[in-house]
């Protein structure tokens, strides 16, 4: 992921590219390239395992290759992937090859790894072995063979280069300089046109002459080889070098850019690049990118165990160890004083939420205090509802009492009337004594207004109660459940206990209303206790019919 981001910095930074002045969009341009080596670097490892894919590959094919000439071949690949990989392995296969019988009766092929060992011994650091190995190499006998001269005098140039970088500053220097000039001069003559070689001692010549000839020479092969190659790490570096004694410090630095990741494409542990950067990172100030381009360096140099890359790397190690030291002493510093900030931002934070957390269970109390209220009055508007739906029901049957009761007194008081008419009349006529008393002893009328009265009581009941007398029969047993005969609303029973429903509940009362005895009264609530399902709670039962 964190590659991902970083080419996408890359990608989006040089969209923006056009958008600033020239200085800037080069400015620009240098931190994206350097992004994109953080990038690589952060990738090696994906690159380090493709290569010792490959190596894992070649070394079983050679394990199990019974044909000799393709199993010197083989090896010879191991050699080249080992080259500026792994110093020891490649002077491992080296002398495999130069021990087996197919090298030793080929004098060619044989001096080719001396040659080849040498060169090997030059690039781990090892100069007196590799000048003694040159040395014992008659030079008389490579005139047969021109490509072997050409790797002859390039290896003694590519030595006496690494002495020159080592000695440095060193009055040796010079004279190993001026070993490595005559060494070149004389490769640049049988140098094959074709060959790698070739390009490097055309572009040192004309450097030498003409720096912009040179860049050009340079910029034409370069475009030939894709990053990631060894050759398009040397003729990057080569160009860096041109551009840093011609004074173009962005271009050098953008090139020795190119060469660090082409060295990290390549998996090249065998590199000059990281150590170059780490100066110019050290010298501008990035301390950090310093640190980490030179602990690159020096485990590069590790793996490959180049002594020399490693002593070049240890000279600065020191001031870049100190300002890394400096650095981290500010950073923690600054990390220091901000974990006390966060530390006191945190307690007021943590107080802040006491103190919400106190606020919410407050709250929640009050809420409960309120919903506890908001229940109790619900409650008690539900109780209420219930009273105004009673008092409703109660007015509605006392309006219903009232009709029931002025209609059945305005009947009474008409057919009083009509009696009194009646007995006027009689008396207008002349009719005698015994006849008057006769009809006035007559209980036809009151029995008349009786069972009128009876039949409006049970209407006005049925009407308020329909289902009052299916009600009262389900509290008793089903044996004993009230029949009424064809015709009848309620019989004797019923109205009894009617008139308890609508709050009569005075036995004389109840007699007086039904022209009864009290005894009879007693008699009718006491057998229908007995007939009840539950007998204790019978007429109170009764009373909540609805």
């Amino acid at each position: 992921m964190y590659v991902i981001r970083v080419y996408a910095c890359v990608v989006v930074m040089m969209l923006c590219m056009s958008c600033g002045t020239p200085e800037a969009d080069r400015e620009s341009a240098l931190e994206d390239s350097y992004a994109l080596l953080d990038a690589e670097i952060a990738r090696s490892g994906v690159y380090e395992k493709e290569k010792e894919d490959r190596i894992g590959r070649l070394r079983l094919q050679c394990a199990g290759e019974d044909d000799e000439q393709l199993r010197t071949d083989i090896i010879n690949s191991l050699i080249d992937e080992f080259a500026a990989y792994k110093s020891d392995s490649a002077l491992y296969y080296i002398n495999l090859n130069l021990r087996r019988p197919e090298i030793l009766s080929k004098p060619g092929e044989y001096t080719r790894l001396l040659i080849k060992r040498a060169d090997v011994f030059a690039h781990a650091g090892l100069f007196s072995d590799a000048l003694s190995l040159m040395q014992k190499i008659p030079r008389d006998s490579l005139d047969s063979h021109e490509s072997l001269l050409e790797d002859y005098y390039s290896t003694y140039c590519a030595a006496y280069q690494y002495l020159c970088e080592y000695a440095n500053e060193h009055e040796t220097a010079r004279g190993h300089e001026q070993r490595r000039a005559l060494y070149a001069d004389s490769l640049s003559k049988v140098v094959d046109k074709a060959s790698f070689n070739c390009i490097l001692v055309t572009s040192e010549s004309a450097r030498d002459g003409n720096p912009e000839d040179a860049i050009k020479f340079l910029h034409t092969y370069l475009k030939k080889y894709p990053s990631g190659t060894r050759e398009y790490s040397i003729l990057a570096s080569t160009l860096a070098y041109i551009y840093k004694i011609t004074g173009e410090k962005e271009k050098y630095k953008r090139y020795l850019v190119a060469s660090a990741i082409s060295d990290v494409r390549g998996a090249v542990k065998e590199n000059m690049s990281f150590r170059e950067m780490a100066t110019i990172m050290f010298e501008e100030g990035d301390i950090e990118r310093a640190h980490r381009y030179l602990k690159k360096s020096i485990a590069d140099a590790n793996f490959y165990s180049a002594l020399m890359r490693n002593t070049q790397s240890t000279k600065i190690l020191p001031l870049i160890d100190d300002a890394y030291a400096t650095l981290q002493n500010k950073l923690t510093g600054k990390l220091r004083a901000m974990i006390w900030i966060v530390s006191i931002i945190s307690c007021i934070l943590v107080i802040t939420i006491l103190f919400i957390l106190k606020q919410f269970k407050s709250l929640h109390r009050a809420n409960d205090r309120i919903n506890s209220a908001n229940e109790k009055l619900s409650a008690l508007s539900e109780k209420l509802k219930t009273i105004n739906d009673e008092l409703r029901d109660s007015n509605r049957t006392k309006e219903q009492y009232a009709g029931l009761f002025m209609e059945y007194c305005s009947s009474a008081i008409s057919t009083l009337r009509s009696y009194q008419q009646s007995l006027r009349i009689l008396a207008a006529q002349g009719a005698n004594r015994a006849v008057l008393l006769k009809k006035l002893e007559s209980s036809e009328m009151a029995d008349e207004l009786l069972s009128n009265f009876y039949e409006k009581f049970d209407e006005a009941i049925l009407n308020i109660y329909p289902s009052f007398v299916e009600k009262f029969n389900a509290l008793l047993i089903p044996d004993y459940r009230v029949v009424l005969k064809s015709g009848e609303l309620l019989n004797t029973e019923l109205r009894l206990f009617a008139l308890i429903r609508i709050g009569i509940n005075d036995s004389p009362k109840i007699a007086h209303f039904l022209c009864c005895s009290i005894s009879t009264v007693y008699t009718y609530r006491s057998k229908m206790r007995k007939r009840a399902i539950d007998p204790d709670n019978f007429e109170n039962e009764v009373k909540e019919i609805g």
